[in-house]
């Protein structure tokens, strides 16, 4: 019982949290300063994505560090949001790219994103 509140308050915590509105994060996706990073797994990508969003698994995230090099490369100098299905697994993708020293922001689960921000057919 007490698992499942802890699970419970960070998915509300999350969503609380999130210091830049869904909005403003793809207005500066869009001026090119910053990105998306969606780190749902293969078979929710293909529901749909945040238009321009990249994709990058969460389970890729864990497996191994091939990942970094290139992120560093194209995040440098802008701001990098995450987002999963409710806000939990982009939560858990922010922890390990702060343990990499590189910062993020998880803007909240794409259910309630795709009813905010332009969305195009998953991959």
């Amino acid at each position: 019982m007490i698992k499942w509140i802890v699970s419970l308050l960070m998915v509300f915590s999350t969503v609380v949290m999130a210091a830049t509105s869904a909005q403003d994060a793809y207005s500066l996706l869009k001026n090119n300063q910053a990105i998306f990073i969606d780190v749902r797994e293969a078979d929710e990508v293909r529901d749909g994505v945040i238009q321009k969003a990249t994709w990058m698994a969460l389970s890729k995230l864990k497996a191994d560090d091939s990942w970094e090099k290139e992120l560093r490369e194209s995040s440098k100098g802008k701001k990098i949001f995450l987002y999963c299905r409710s806000g939990r697994r982009s939560e858990m993708a922010k922890d390990i790219l702060k343990q990499k020293g590189i910062e993020a922001e998880n803007i909240g689960g794409y259910e309630t994103l795709k009813t905010e921000l332009p969305t195009t057919k998953g991959k």
